[in-house]
């Protein structure tokens, strides 16, 4: 008979057990999205991110103090996944810098117009700019192929450096951004991307092993600096997670190592690939 271990709340192997229901939710809800799903209703799961997405990059900015204008901000990270279907994204972020300068002409105060402007742009580039790229990566030819490659490169290494981590983290990689990760954690996730990647040969057969080789190699590092990016940021805001998702924070903990790669990949591929 099967021993029946009740876990804690605060113990590991109960936070591990919330982490792998929660990314085998997300992973079902993604692989059906990107494959199964119409167009019509890819752009709304990814509004949906941009969205939930920007709400909690309000809280953190909430716990500065920094005043931006959340209707604006909202209708502009709307309007970006929106432009995607015909590119005019930079054109969209030129509206939304000179509707966030003229709402800034209205404050009382001056001394939040720095700080509001940048922290606005910046969320609405971070976020929703940058997360508007899946649709574009979308509508490339085998599209579903590439918006599938991302997330198992991104997802991949970093499951398998939180593992390895977990398992032979000694050596702290900066702790005074992200006390938990490790050297070994970081060298691990590296190493399964490139391999993840290069096994993707197997439903991309039309790039080269050289190209699947490179973006693994550049894909891996970049996922992991947008892991510590996020880690930065929340450090910075003085909270520990982004959201409440059981095992995984909030949205953006979830979307973190992603938000750099996905229009990174995109536009590699569209350069040096031509999808």
């Amino acid at each position: 008979m099967a021993e029946h271990i009740q876990l804690k709340p605060g113990d590991p192997k109960s936070q591990l057990a919330k982490r792998l229901v929660s990314s085998a939710f997300f992973v079902t809800i993604s692989v059906s999205t990107i494959f199964l799903a119409p167009m019509w209703l890819f752009a709304l799961v990814v509004e949906a991110l941009v969205l939930l997405s920007m709400n909690e990059f309000f809280s953190l900015t909430q716990r500065k103090q920094v005043d931006v204008s959340r209707p604006l901000l909202f209708l502009f990270a709307f309007l970006l996944p929106l432009a995607a279907f015909n590119k005019t994204g930079p054109f969209v972020l030129v509206l939304a810098c000179l509707f966030i300068f003229m709402m800034n002409f209205r404050r009382p105060m001056l001394s939040q117009a720095l700080i509001s402007s940048a922290v606005s742009l910046f969320g609405l580039v971070y976020i929703a700019w940058f997360l508007a790229h899946l649709i574009e990566m979308r509508l490339l030819p085998y599209g579903a192929r590439w918006t599938f490659y991302v997330p198992l490169i991104v997802k991949g290494g970093d499951a398998a450096a939180y593992f390895t981590g977990t398992r032979f983290g000694k050596a702290k990689l900066l702790e005074h951004v992200s006390p938990n990760k490790s050297v070994e954690g970081a060298i691990g996730g590296f190493i399964a991307s490139v391999i993840l990647s290069l096994c993707s040969k197997a439903f991309l057969p039309h790039v080269g092993l050289g190209h699947l080789l490179l973006l693994g190699m550049l894909t891996g590092s970049i996922c992991q600096i947008g892991d510590l990016a996020e880690s930065l940021i929340k450090r910075d805001a003085g909270v520990k997670d982004s959201g409440q998702i059981p095992g995984l924070g909030g949205v953006l903990d979830v979307l973190d190592s992603l938000l750099l790669t996905i229009p990174f990949v995109y536009y590699y591929v569209v350069i040096f690939i031509g999808a």
